[in-house]
């Protein structure tokens, strides 16, 4: 074992980085000494040492490498932080985003004050909403739903690490019906369209599974018209909906839900001033 300085580590990992990576250098590698030393930012700033073995400039090289390719490091890491929690990530769930964060703290205020809520997550991927819902609203019980059964291993992994109590369940909304009836269903289902692969960056289109991101453009609501149908049978009176939504479409979801006669239906902005989300109360 020797001693390793952060931040000459740091200094290291940015200079093969900011060719290619340019404003995103700097943060990539303070987040990579971070996951190995263990350390704050201020901590790697003041150059604290750490102990390291015999194998770890091949690891930062072997990291920098799959950088180089376009490959996310949360993938690489196997780790992303959502709410600041570490949530396993992998092929087979998509990287939680900040607007997903902004998703959960919109509901938190809505059902913070209120108890034993029965709530359930459509799509559930990585368990990142049901499990940060368990974590800060804990009277609540959260049941998730997806399709993939790898997704929904990760998935209970993450609750079983964050002590999170909630059920996980393989399930096909398309083509299946719910048993059971919710004061809270939420869903932040594929909705980016086909033609929009264009404009996406490598990282994201090359590794995040395609299943969790997309939908036929032809029929862009897809799967808003199947959750909204069954939330309608589903929720009970005064039941809450909760979308996440493709900023071309914010307008189509709200007619959506009041077709279903859903009320009080919204449409909110994320932090950037974008249509992101829609809520309404049966």
């Amino acid at each position: 074992m020797v001693n390793t300085l952060s931040y000459q580590l740091f200094k290291k990992i940015r200079e093969q980085l900011i060719e290619q990576f340019s404003e995103e250098a700097d943060p990539l590698a303070f987040i990579i000494v971070e996951h190995f030393s263990g350390f704050s930012k201020m901590d790697i700033i003041t150059d604290k040492p750490f102990l390291t073995g015999s194998q770890f400039e091949l690891q930062i090289d072997a990291i920098i490498n799959r950088l180089h390719k376009n490959e996310p490091l949360q993938y690489i890491l196997g780790k992303a932080y959502f709410y600041d929690r570490p949530f396993t990530v992998n092929e087979y769930t998509l990287i939680p985003r900040q607007e997903t964060e902004e998703l959960v703290h919109l509901i938190v205020e809505d059902i913070k004050n209120q108890e034993n809520l029965s709530i359930l997550d459509i799509g559930t991927g990585s368990g990142c909403i049901p499990i940060t819902l368990q974590l800060e609203t804990p009277s609540h019980q959260l049941e998730a739903v997806d399709v993939s059964k790898d997704a929904l291993e990760v998935a209970a992994q993450n609750a079983k690490n964050l002590g999170a109590n909630v059920g996980f369940t393989q399930f096909d909304i398309l083509h299946k019906e719910l048993t059971k009836n919710y004061d809270v269903i939420i869903s932040n289902p594929p909705y980016v369209l086909h033609s929009e692969m264009a404009e996406m960056k490598e990282n994201v289109l090359d590794y995040e599974p395609h299943l969790a991101l997309f939908v036929k453009n032809n029929n862009p609501l897809l799967f808003y018209k199947r959750i909204t149908e069954l939330a309608n049978k589903h929720l009970k009176p005064h039941g809450r909906l909760y979308f996440e939504i493709n900023e071309q479409f914010g307008n189509e979801v709200i007619e959506l839900l009041t077709s279903y006669s859903f009320k009080q239906v919204k449409l909110h902005q994320d932090l950037n001033g974008k249509d992101r989300f829609v809520s309404g109360v049966l």
